[in-house]
C-alpha cells in the first residue's frame, strides 16, 4: 500500500513532536517510546528507498533530523537501576560499557546528520548517505539489545 508523501510527512512530524520530550519517571518506558518513534520514522524512509512511496526530501530530512535530535535524550535514558524491569530489551553490556554505548550513539548521530543534509539532494544522494545510518543502528542493536522474542 502506497502512502502519499504528505501523509508520511505528517506521521514523521507527529512522531517527533511527541517522542523527544518525556515527563515520565520511567526511563525504560521512555526509551522504548523514543525508539518506537525512531522506528516509525525510519520505516517511512525505507519505504521511499524501496520505491513503495514517492521520495520526499523534506520528509526524509525531517525524519533524519528527528532521529538525530532524539539521540542526546536517548543516551540519558539508561540510568543505573533501569537495567531490569519494564520488559526491557537492553543488555547489561550498556551499563558495563557505557562509554562504548555512548560512542555508538554518537556514530549514529553523525550518520543521521549527514543523511539529513543529503536528503534534499534527491534519492540517489540520500541512498549513499543512508548506508552508514543502517550500519550504526545495527552495530548498537547487535551489541546492546536483546533479540526480540516472537
Amino acid at each position: 500500500m502506497m502512502r502519499g508523501s504528505a501523509g508520511l510527512v505528517a506521521v514523521i512530524i507527529a512522531t517527533f513532536s511527541a517522542s523527544v520530550v518525556f515527563a515520565s519517571d520511567d526511563p525504560i518506558k521512555d526509551r522504548k517510546e523514543l525508539m518506537k518513534g525512531n522506528g516509525k520514522a525510519v520505516k517511512g524512509v525505507v519505504a521511499m528507498l524501496k520505491g513503495e512511496a514517492p521520495y520526499d526530501g523534506v520528509a526524509v530530512e525531517k525524519a533524519m533530523t528527528g532521529v538525530n535530535k532524539s539521540l542526546a535524550t536517548f543516551v540519558t535514558l539508561f540510568p543505573k537501576g533501569s537495567e531490569t524491569g519494564g520488559e526491557t530489551g537492553a543488555k547489561p553490556e550498556i551499563w558495563e560499557g557505557k562509554t562504548d554505548f555512548e560512542a555508538k550513539a554518537k556514530d549514529l548521530e553523525a550518520a543521521t546528520a549527514k543523511a539529513a543534509a543529503a536528503a534534499p539532494g534527491g534519492l540517489d544522494a540520500f541512498k549513499v548517505a543512508f548506508g552508514p545510518v543502517g550500519k550504526a543502528c545495527k552495530a548498537c542493536h547487535e551489541k546492546y539489545r536483546e533479540e526480540k522474542k516472537e
